[in-house]
């Protein structure tokens, strides 16, 4: 596969001199020093050339091994992916969906594959009917699709398992009844395999209604949308997973890591990425490879999927105990944050005096850096890195209190009202992030509404799973330190 097109970030940089080969960062203040042979790659990108000129000038590379190279710095913000490689020769896909009792949904869906820009030959689509009160295959028209009935209900990880099984292709594609297949789904997610290491890909999952309020929340909120930005991760603590809702896998590793746990009903899909990533395999997300969810356009339906997705937190952490929720907490940025809790706890701005200092002292500390590693970055852009760096702090700090303990600051506060003040702080920050970043199609309020909704639900189905199953491992967090720049 050819054509993958790469630049470098829009504040990124290259220098060489005698210390060695670095790419910079400005925004973040970043320095990662690279092997003179990625040098060379990185400048030829720099100037425009393509990757594959530059793999044909020099025979002895992996083409394989620079990719992932190369998607591991644009999921690291060092370098942009401009452009998706077109296949050259087409491996065969199977498509395995999933279904009970969506027989609309269910015709909607294979007519949107019956419309994808992908070879009819290098296709083979699955529906394993999940005992269904009237058999599917009595709604489906279409030809050629393989039908596989089972009589009672084994849930949608067995269910999968077996179209798996039935499967003949080289990558399996795993898509839910509910979805509409993006004519370029295929297209453009299989040539991510061409990176070394990559067992599993997942793609962009949008909104398929937009008239409600509701709708317009979840079109920027849902579960199954991981965002804008590409993430290729290999074994590590961290919880990164993408959804069945658009799942790619080759079916050798798929068969290697033993599928789906069976007889999961939820949480099955990071179950699975886990245990792919702990296997030694990358999981990449692409925010390309589209695919349209029909969520759940009721609120006491979606807010009841919610709480479901939240209790299988739980037996999650409990079956993956290396895997941690983690917070980065650089020194003064943590500092400024405990003064502002103080300032607010006790109703004094006396701490807030704290916060010149501390700023002064985090600019130092970044110049001092800079200055050591001859990154050429200005006052001025430290200060604004600077700022930035204690905002986003503030987000994830705020977002896992509004995420995880709102409740318990609401109950405190009954108790000692400034909590109240410090939890409404929270939540009206990280809402506002969040409205800022998703841009979603509605006023803030309407959108804070269902933001509080949700977050308040999900924290009673985490406690209620944590109660369930007898394990707390949900609220583990693991604190990191993060040094400037």
């Amino acid at each position: 596969m050819e054509g993958f097109g790469f630049s470098l970030a829009p504040d990124a940089s290259l220098r060489e001199d005698a210390d060695g080969c670095f790419l910079v960062s400005r925004l973040p203040v970043r320095l990662l020093r690279v092997n003179a042979s990625l040098y060379r790659l990185l400048v030829h990108i720099r100037d425009g050339g393509e990757l594959s000129v530059f793999i044909s000038q020099n025979p002895g590379l992996d083409s394989a091994r620079v990719l992932v190279v190369l998607l591991s710095l644009v999921s690291r913000g060092y370098l942009r992916l401009d452009r998706i490689a077109a296949i050259e020769d087409y491996p065969t896909v199977s498509v395995v969906i999933p279904v009970r009792d969506q027989p609309g949904d269910l015709g909607e869906c294979l007519a949107s594959l019956a419309e994808m820009d992908y070879p009819e030959d290098a296709l083979e689509i699955i529906v394993v009917d999940d005992g269904s009160r009237k058999e599917v295959a009595d709604f489906i028209t279409s030809s050629g699709i393989k039908i596989i009935r089972e009589e009672k209900s084994l849930g949608p990880a067995t269910c999968r398992n077996i179209g798996a099984g039935a499967a003949g292709g080289d990558i399996l594609a795993f898509l839910d009844a509910d979805c509409m297949a993006g004519e370029s789904w295929l297209k453009e997610l299989v040539p991510f395999f061409a990176a070394a290491g990559v067992g599993a890909v997942g793609g962009y999952v949008s909104g398929y209604y937009r008239k409600t309020l509701l709708d317009r929340y979840e079109a920027v909120a849902s579960s199954l949308n991981m965002g804008n930005r590409l993430l290729l991760e290999g074994k590590s603590t961290s919880g990164f997973y993408v959804p069945t809702a658009n799942l790619l896998v080759k079916r050798e590793v798929f068969i290697s890591i033993g599928g789906f746990t069976q007889g999961m009903r939820v949480g099955e899909d990071v179950d699975f990425c886990w245990r792919l990533r702990d296997s030694g395999r990358s999981l990449l997300y692409a925010p390309s490879g589209n695919v349209a969810h029909k969520h759940r356009n009721r609120l006491d339906k979606m807010l009841s999927r919610r709480a479901l997705y939240a209790g299988s937190e739980a037996p999650l952490y409990r079956a993956h105990r290396d895997k941690r929720k983690s917070l980065r907490v650089p020194l003064f940025s943590g500092l400024s944050l405990l003064a502002l809790a103080l300032a607010v706890l006790l109703l004094n701005p006396y701490p807030l005096c704290a916060l010149v200092p501390f700023f002064a002292s985090d600019l130092l500390l970044r110049r001092a850096k800079v200055k050591k590693y001859r990154m050429g970055v200005g006052f001025g852009g430290l200060a604004y890195a600077a700022l930035r760096s204690w905002l986003s702090f503030y987000y994830f700090a705020f977002f896992h209190v509004v995420r995880y303990y709102l409740i318990l600051f609401i109950g405190l506060g009954f108790l000692w009202y400034p909590v109240w003040i410090l939890g409404g702080t929270a939540l009206l920050y990280a809402s506002a992030v969040d409205y800022l970043l998703k841009r979603p199609a509605l006023f803030y309020p309407v959108f804070l509404f269902f933001y509080l909704l949700e977050h308040l639900v999900y924290q009673v189905g985490v406690f209620w799973g944590c109660l369930k199953h007898g394990y707390f491992g949900s609220y583990l967090l693991s604190f990191r330190k993060s040094g400037a720049p």
